[in-house]
């Protein structure tokens, strides 16, 4: 048999080995790199071309063909024409975007980050009449699916590629965003059901538009869905995971998958940092098909626990060490990292090969190359 990126993927995510692990590098807005490490990508590969952005607010790249020809990657992403993108930049600290939040850059920083610091419901109580009465971005914007059947045409045209729709927004983040973190955590104690109202307003948003946008693509072209929000922290549970997720955060997400999954038949990729050990079953029972990033280092997120107690029910993407590993030991312990996670996760499938989260300005290009290399040479 002769394996396609997208066989490879979808092999794997159906828990069965193909003839390596697959790849991915830029399919998720989560699993890309940033400008900085990717030009010294770049240059160590010997490879010239012009750096596009996937995002200036996170500055991260979007990585060329012939990048990800040479790595192996099996994915490709289908992104919305604005998403965070849209919006206007008021100088080059300040960004206001398609919600009315505005974002603050660091200052003098060489990996800038930028930082929600205000919004429109920012500030006193949170009330279903304030959450009505703010001007709500439209769903329907011919902009959001703006260059997505080109994107999926380039795809075909370029290989058999595992193609993976990335939802515009999100729920509990956006919430953040427009309210502030501490007031909608706060929120859900002093008023849930404005809290609830706010999120199935960001749910019924997020499904729209992406509606719009597998549209566009073609139902039948979308392999994989990807969505999701950080639950964890490095040592625990940012809320209850029974009482706060499951009773009021989880139904919003289960309509968001269960609506976009039976109009795709996708496989859905749901994104959660930190220690998601508490919320896994939760996922499970929603829909969720795989975890990224598996942040390996946070509580309970060892390859083999999760592994061991989830690998018959759930897919893993991701893995390899960001916090230590990749930007501060060398080539060779990055492969061997790299191959003891391909052994552990891999096993009988199940697994698709990238960092954990976003490659950093600080990883040398000579440890993302060996993390790549080690996927395409190692066998089970």
């Amino acid at each position: 048999m002769t394996w396609t990126s997208r066989d490879r993927v979808l092999a794997a995510l159906d828990h069965e080995e193909a003839d390596r692990v697959p790849i991915d590098l830029g399919g998720t807005g989560s699993s890309t790199i940033v400008i900085e490490a990717y030009d010294r990508l770049k240059q160590h590969l010997g490879l010239e071309h012009e750096t596009k952005l996937r995002s200036r607010l996170n500055r991260l790249a979007d990585p060329d063909p012939s990048v990800m020809n040479r790595l192996g990657v099996d994915t490709r992403a289908i992104t919305a024409g604005f998403g965070r993108a849209s919006g206007e930049w008021v100088d080059d600290l300040t960004f206001i975007d398609h919600f009315g939040v505005t974002f603050k850059g660091t200052v003098g920083a060489d990996d800038k980050h930028f930082l929600y610091k205000d919004g429109p419901l920012w500030g006193g109580k949170l009330t279903i009449d304030r959450i009505d009465e703010m001007e709500w971005p439209d769903p329907d914007n011919p902009a959001i699916a703006s260059g997505v059947k080109e994107q999926v045409a380039r795809y075909k045209a370029e290989g058999d590629y595992c193609l993976v729709l990335n939802v515009p927004d999100q729920v509990i983040h956006r919430a953040y965003a427009l309210r502030s973190m501490v007031d909608f955590l706060k929120d859900f104690y002093r008023a849930p059901e404005a809290a609830c109202y706010l999120m199935d307003k960001l749910a019924d948003y997020n499904i729209r538009a992406s509606e719009n946008m597998i549209r566009e693509a073609g139902a039948e072209n979308i392999d994989v869905i990807f969505f999701g929000e950080d639950l964890g922290t490095q040592d625990g549970c940012m809320f209850d995971p029974e009482n706060t997720y499951g009773r009021l955060i989880k139904p919003r997400h289960e309509r968001v998958i269960q609506t976009l999954k039976a109009r795709t038949g996708a496989k859905w990729l749901f994104h959660c940092c930190g220690s998601a050990y508490d919320f896994i079953p939760h996922l499970i029972d929603i829909g969720v098909d795989v975890l990224n990033p598996v942040q390996v280092t946070a509580k309970n997120m060892e390859p083999e626990r999760l592994k061991g107690e989830f690998g018959d029910r759930l897919a893993f993407w991701g893995g390899i060490n960001t916090q230590d590993i990749l930007p501060h030991q060398s080539a060779d312990a990055v492969r061997l990292e790299t191959e003891r996670c391909i052994d552990i996760f891999g096993k009988q499938g199940g697994y698709v090969l990238n960092s954990v989260h976003n490659i950093q300005f600080e990883v040398p290009p000579e440890n993302i190359v060996a993390m790549f290399d080690a996927g395409l040479n190692h066998r089970y």
